[in-house]
């Protein structure tokens, strides 16, 4: 075991820890490996859209894209009313069918 600080001696000594070497080897490895990470979580940070825009071309894309949304919900809104039309309409050819079939089987 390694003794770390002065102020913390070492009262017990563990045979299945690593020699110091060995120890200061994987402290190595994992301050490289957690260094390595935190460049790839930067680059990928950087690669995500709107992280490079000014505030201005943001708020562009922000007026596109809800002008996009009332567009489609102007689509949806007509679409929607075309679809009760059409089963008003086939609900008046169905009455209408019934009530004949009635009126001709008397």
């Amino acid at each position: 075991m390694v003794q770390v600080s002065s102020d913390i001696p070492v009262t017990q000594q563990n045979s299945n820890a690593e020699n110091s070497d060995d120890f200061s080897q994987r402290t190595q490895e994992i301050a490289t490996d957690i260094c390595r990470q935190a460049k790839k979580i930067d680059t990928l940070a950087e690669s995500l859209p709107g992280t490079a825009n000014a505030t201005g071309e943001q708020e562009k894309d922000f007026q596109e894209l809800n002008r996009e949304n009332e567009q489609a919900t102007a689509e949806l809104q007509e679409a929607n009313r075309q679809a009760h039309e059409l089963l008003d309409s086939l609900s008046a050819m169905l009455t209408n069918i019934a009530d004949n079939f009635g009126s001709s089987a008397t």
